[in-house]
């Protein structure tokens, strides 16, 4: 009985600290919504396909130009740049 015990809190430990250390994966994500609002251009709450396409379809033209194309790094480096947006 007393083995039981013992191996019972053993385990809720080792669960309890698994959970504590991948409880940091969520600080990751936006506090909120105002880092992407810029997108939602109906101020409704929600990004829809058509915002979210044209959103982007008009970050593509500024960056291809009138080359009409972007290079792998420009892409790379539009990723970062949103990435830095939406940090809280």
């Amino acid at each position: 009985m007393k083995l039981a015990r013992i191996l019972s809190v053993a385990a809720l430990s080792v669960a309890f600290v698994g959970g504590m250390v991948s409880a940091p994966a969520y600080a990751d994500l936006p506090k909120g919504p105002a880092a992407i609002s810029v997108i939602d251009s109906n101020k409704n709450g929600r990004i829809e396909k058509e915002e979210y396409l044209s959103y982007m379809g008009a970050e593509f033209d500024k960056t291809a130009g009138a080359k009409g194309y972007c290079t792998f790094e420009e892409v790379a480096a539009g990723f970062k740049a949103m990435a830095k947006m939406i940090e809280p």
